[in-house]
């Protein structure tokens, strides 16, 4: 994006407040803290991002790197009234310190956006000399992509033709289109999937964090909610999130089958087929514990957990055949193949029965004829990078475009439902990190191979459940918090030292997602009383873990953090009631999330839900969902297994 020369100065002296030169002192690393954003050109990267993300978020960047050209809105912040790159340095770290804080939660939000766009590309560039040093002297190698082994996903190249004709067209390649694919491919069905996101596969996949994100996730991984308060990791490639996650693998709890069977009136969910279903899927994808290496990372689960009592297993994971000194880099796309996901196991199978995979293709709207779906319409990208319409013409159509995507396309498509886009639910989830007195370096090794699930069911089925973060310096870097420059680079000295324990919170609140004018996607979400309350407990939960593995010192990641130092003295008790008492408010305390569910839900009738009981969409003749978004409530574990079972009974009712 081409930003204003004030606009650029604006960028160029709050990255360069963010992440300065800094003259280093006793136990401080002379190469790191020496280096700056200017030196790392962090101001270049950031501006070129932009383009990736929601016009309205890099409108509102554009608009707060204006607020900091502006001499009087500097004088509300200091006392100084002056442009922010006019300040001294000091002054800059007041004023954003200041602004982190702020009574009003658009400035918060503001800063929050501004300063994890600096961080992230910081720290998760490399490959040149400057930012190859800083990645070393913080003790982090960045992978070097050795040779791939990993099969290549092969994509019907469009180059000239305008149409195509199916009898189904499945829209989107992740966890639910690639189930869906394959059964109704080995049905004798001509199916096209469709995928917007990037067609690496195989030997495509930069392990790399910054151009693995980029390439790999959804708006190049700073996706979130419009006030930024939380924060979305979500795949946008073939094979969606099952490219990109960390390979948890979980059955639907039998008490959430039993609850979903109850609010939904749909009764399949404790039926022997849907048990069938998980089975299904759990063997395909090689579901297992053979390969859950159990690495420092994990560990420190699995000693605290033990120590206190809790309830802690080793998690299956759809690995078969895995590189363990290549695991860490898995969120990148596994270039080994031993990551068992949707795209090279069920897409596989539908190509080998004919499906065709066509990528990149956005779907724009369904189109539609005397009641009846009649395809698709949108633009493929050719061989050389242009886009142009195509119309997919099929008898019936698929949508497994996630939990943010599928209803925004049967919005644009003109589906009237009161449900259509509510109920987003998103499993909330914050971290705790501990530093530890031996290297843990969590960005090597099987990423998430321990749970602990103590507090999964405080009421009535919901609680939390803990895991461990497999986090990168980028990602690290922004969910550090910042309270000056010194402060954060002494954080990211300690990192290989640093565990970080992740709590996923079950949530009944929920959010929704609706479309812009011109028909783009975006969501709001804000955690009701009951999340905040089981955060605050997870998070007091979290340190008791690592207090109990032998952490020297536990951080939460509060806009003002909580530390606790074992040399201190104070004890965890009063360090965990510190937790309990801490803001929850956006912005305050920075959440994420991996999963998104329920905003096409599954019930008995239109009245309550926007699809039926076999994934057939009210009022829409033709059309199905196999995704999270059929979900009738939060599932309160990684949801992989569920949607791939879901989208099997989905696929199998229509070849019924």
């Amino acid at each position: 994006m081409n930003l204003t020369n004030r606009e650029t100065e604006a960028l160029d002296a709050l990255a360069d407040t963010l992440v300065p030169s800094l003259a280093f002192e006793r136990d401080e690393d002379p190469l790191l803290f020496s280096l700056s954003a200017s030196d790392l050109g962090v101001s270049a990267r950031v501006a070129e991002a932009l383009d990736r993300i929601e016009p309205a978020k890099a409108q509102a960047f554009r608009f707060f790197l204006r607020l900091l050209d502006n001499p009087l809105f500097i004088a509300s912040a200091s006392s100084s009234a002056s442009r922010f790159s006019r300040l001294p340095h000091s002054t800059r770290e007041r004023v954003l310190r200041r602004l982190a804080r702020s009574l009003v939660p658009q400035l918060r939000s503001a800063y929050q956006g501004a300063r994890s766009l600096v961080m992230l590309h910081a720290y998760a560039a490399n490959g040149t000399p400057v930012s190859d040093d800083l990645l070393g002297a913080i003790g982090y190698a960045p992978e070097i992509n050795r040779k791939a082994t990993a099969r290549r996903i092969p994509v019907t190249r469009v180059e000239h033709d305008t149409s195509l004709e199916c009898d189904v067209c499945v829209v989107g390649s992740g966890a639910g289109g690639c189930v869906a694919a394959a059964e109704l491919a080995a049905a004798g069905q001509n199916v096209i999937v469709l995928e917007a996101g990037s067609e690496w596969t195989g030997g495509d996949f930069d392990q790399h964090e910054l151009a693995g994100l980029q390439n790999l996730f959804r708006e190049g991984g700073t996706s979130g909610t419009r006030d930024l308060s939380l924060s979305l990791f979500a795949g946008a490639c073939i094979g969606g999130g099952t490219t990109v996650n960390w390979q948890s693998c979980f059955r639907t709890p039998d008490d959430v089958r039993e609850e979903w069977a109850e609010v939904s009136g749909c009764s399949h969910f404790t039926a022997a087929s849907f048990a069938e279903s998980l089975d299904a899927v759990w063997r395909r994808i090689g579901a297992s514990t053979d390969e859950s290496e159990i690495n420092e990372n994990n560990n420190a689960i699995c000693r605290g957990a033990q120590s206190l009592g809790y309830k802690w297993s080793v998690t299956p994971r759809n690995s078969l055949g895995c590189d363990l000194e290549q695991c860490g880099n898995c969120m990148f796309g596994c270039r080994v193949g031993g990551k068992q996901s949707a795209s090279t196991t069920y897409l596989i199978d539908a190509i080998r029965s004919g499906a065709r995979l066509v990528a990149p293709y956005s779907a724009r709207r369904l189109t539609q004829g005397k009641g009846q779906v009649t395809g698709v319409d949108g633009t493929v990208r050719d061989s050389n990078g242009t886009s142009r319409a195509m119309h997919i013409k099929a008898q019936r159509v698929v949508l497994a475009a996630g939990g943010i995507e599928t209803p925004a396309l049967l919005m644009r498509s003109g589906l009237k439902s009161l449900h259509l886009g509510q109920h987003l639910y998103l499993h909330p989830t914050v971290a705790v990190s501990g530093n530890y007195a031996s290297p843990i370096e969590a960005w090597k090794g099987a990423p998430q191979t321990i749970v602990c699930d103590e507090f999964s069911d405080m009421s009535d089925g919901y609680g939390y459940r803990i895991e461990a973060v497999p986090a990168h310096p980028g990602l690290l870097s922004v969910g550090l918090p910042w309270t000056s420059a010194r402060d954060h680079r002494r954080e990211m000295q300690r990192i290989r030292f640093a565990a970080s324990f992740i709590v996923l919170t079950r949530d009944s609140s929920s959010g929704r997602v609706r479309i812009t004018r011109d028909g783009r996607p975006y969501f709001d979400y804000r955690p009701g009383k009951q999340e905040r309350r089981l955060m605050r407990h997870g998070m007091a939960t979290a340190a008791r873990i690592h207090f109990a593995a032998g952490a020297e010192r536990i951080t939460t990641i509060h806009t003002t953090p909580l530390k606790w130092e074992r040399a201190s003295g104070e004890s965890i008790d009063k360090f965990c009631r510190k937790i309990e008492g801490a803001p929850t408010s956006p912005n305050r305390l920075p959440l994420f999330s991996a999963h998104q569910m329920g905003t096409c839900r599954m019930g008995a009738d239109r009245a309550s839900a926007v699809c039926d009981g076999t994934g057939a969409v009210f009022g829409m003749k033709g059309v199905y969902v196999a995704d999270a978004s059929l979900f009738p409530a939060s599932s309160g574990v990684n949801p992989m297994i569920t949607i791939m079972a879901l989208a099997r009974h989905v696929a199998r009712g229509m070849i019924g």
